[in-house]
């Protein structure tokens, strides 16, 4: 039996409603006053109902293209005209900006990735980022024009606007989500990640943090020794970095990973007390309880893992941390951590047989089989 929430919020609807498309209406009949901004506004909205989040994004743009000159060079400076202002060069973080504006960028996607228009895409694209990110934008450039476009995001991660940087990172992210891959060497991502690597703001920084972890997916090996390379004890955003571009690895037990970040990949302790429940009734927690005895100055890193049952009979695994502190010989961690089985949207939870486990330093121990009900 599959159990699963109902959903009661849609992203698509917060992103992109009557307000948001309003704005861009707006701003469009400023810069060419002869669109009918009514009639746009009708010709999005009649269609949202049926469109999932990117299928929005697609038909705005579709629409834009309808009420736009139809040669894109002629397009292209109504397009700059009504781009709102840029967001606050002067933050460091958190200024995302509205989704709304991702519709430019995604037009000259369309519209202008060929070779004529190519200098004039790329450089419109810099100036949108600077209003919502052109990180999606960015990708089919990527693909059809890969030479070309790498130099522009080269030049992106020396740029004084930290909008700008960040698009040459979060630009190549191997697995970025909701978008197609951009089908970038890692050699070539390697080398503008260590352009961005002692980036003054968080913003920046995390995207490198992102895109080094989506990297470990793929070349592990790399991105523990360019991590490596990175360390200085000055430079705690450094530190921060490698912990947050680790997380995949950490999660699998990497022992290149767990060494980087000083967690024994031999840890000395002695697991007592396990206790967990027999049963869980959906809706309820599980609850997971043991002693762990450190029999040596050490870093531990203790996670609980959980094999929840899928719908063929096999289980999938989700890590849960639950503490991460440095001790000493003879020093008792006692370890009690909760799991709700209540459901959600985002996991179907199947009744039956479930497994759990500690893991220290990526070393299992205690597994225990419980029953959902």
């Amino acid at each position: 039996m599959a159990i699963k929430a109902e959903t009661t919020f849609f992203l698509k609807d917060q992103l992109f409603n009557t307000r948001t498309v309003a704005e861009l209406s707006s701003a469009l009949s400023k810069a060419t006053p002869q669109v009918n901004q009514r009639k746009f506004e009708q010709d999005i909205l009649n269609k949202f109902p049926e469109l999932e989040l990117k299928a929005r994004i697609d038909w705005m743009v579709t629409v834009l293209a309808q009420h736009l000159p139809g040669k894109f060079e002629l397009a292209l400076p109504i397009l700059e005209d009504l781009l709102p202002p840029p967001l606050d060069p002067n933050k460091s973080d958190d200024d995302f900006g509205d989704f709304i504006w991702s519709v430019p960028g995604e037009y000259v996607a369309r519209f202008g990735c060929t070779k004529p228009h190519l200098a004039m895409s790329l450089a419109f694209l810099k100036k949108s980022t600077m209003r919502f990110t052109a990180e999606n934008s960015i990708r089919p450039f990527l693909r059809t024009f890969p030479k070309e476009t790498m130099t522009f995001v080269r030049r992106c991660a020396k740029d004084k606007n930290y909008h700008v940087r960040r698009l040459a990172s979060e630009g190549i992210r191997p697995f970025l989500p909701w978008a197609e891959r951009a089908n970038v060497e890692p050699d070539e991502i390697f080398e503008v990640m260590e352009l961005l690597k002692h980036d003054r703001t968080r913003y920046v920084t995390r995207s490198v943090a992102n895109t080094m972890n989506d990297l470990s997916k793929i070349e592990p090996h790399k991105v523990i020794a360019a991590l490596a390379r990175w360390q200085d004890k000055d430079a705690s955003e450094i530190e921060w970095i490698t912990k947050h571009a680790l997380r995949t690895l950490i999660k699998q037990d990497h022992a290149g990973a767990l060494s980087l970040l000083g967690y024994p990949t031999k840890p000395e302790f002695k697991l007592t007390n396990v206790q967990t429940n027999i049963q869980v009734q959906v809706g309820d927690d599980l609850v997971y309880q043991c002693s762990i005895k450190s029999n040596a100055q050490q870093n531990l890193k203790i996670a609980l893992r959980v094999y929840y049952l899928k719908a063929n009979g096999s289980h999938s695994v989700r890590v849960f941390a639950v503490k991460d502190l440095q001790t000493k010989a003879g020093d008792v961690i006692d370890v009690r951590k909760k799991i709700s089985f209540r459901p959600i949207t985002t996991r179907t939870l199947y009744l039956g047989e479930h497994h759990v486990e500690i893991v220290v330093n990526g070393i299992v121990r205690g597994k225990k089989t419980f029953e959902l009900r």
